[in-house]
């Protein structure tokens, strides 16, 4: 089997972050049930794309998580850090997570704007911006 670097390395980004969620979920105490409930859901979709071969499907996993962690990502991305931005930045091919976040964080507006985001998914915005 002959591995890149880049998807070594995005493997190993996706299962530290499972690893984190997984820890967050089962150490700490969610502060509600909808915490509890998103934390394990990410950890689901992460070990569910870890398990697969993201080589050449990366931009339609990341549209696809982008899809089903919206709340998630639109609350993290307000705070510019989290497991759901780690891992859509390892989709997306980022080198660094804590600085796609925090790049989604200044452009928090132009991402979710009521007219963007009812017409495109995340994902697409996030690329014609970049």
């Amino acid at each position: 089997m002959n591995m890149s670097s880049s998807t070594i390395k995005r493997g190993v980004a996706l299962c530290s972050v499972m690893a984190i969620g997984l820890s967050v979920a089962t150490i700490s105490s969610a502060r509600d049930r909808d915490d509890l409930i998103t934390t394990a859901s990410t950890a689901g979709t992460t070990a569910y794309i870890v398990g697969k071969n993201i080589d050449d499907n990366d931009f339609a996993q990341a549209q696809d998580f982008a899809d089903t962690q919206q709340v998630a990502l639109r609350r993290e991305a307000a705070t510019g850090e989290g497991e759901n931005i780690d891992s859509l930045a390892a989709l997306l091919g980022e080198e660094n997570p804590q600085a796609f976040g925090q790049w989604m964080q200044s452009h928090y507006a132009e991402l979710y704007s009521n007219e963007a985001s009812a017409k495109t998914n995340l994902a697409d915005r996030i690329v014609a911006m970049r």
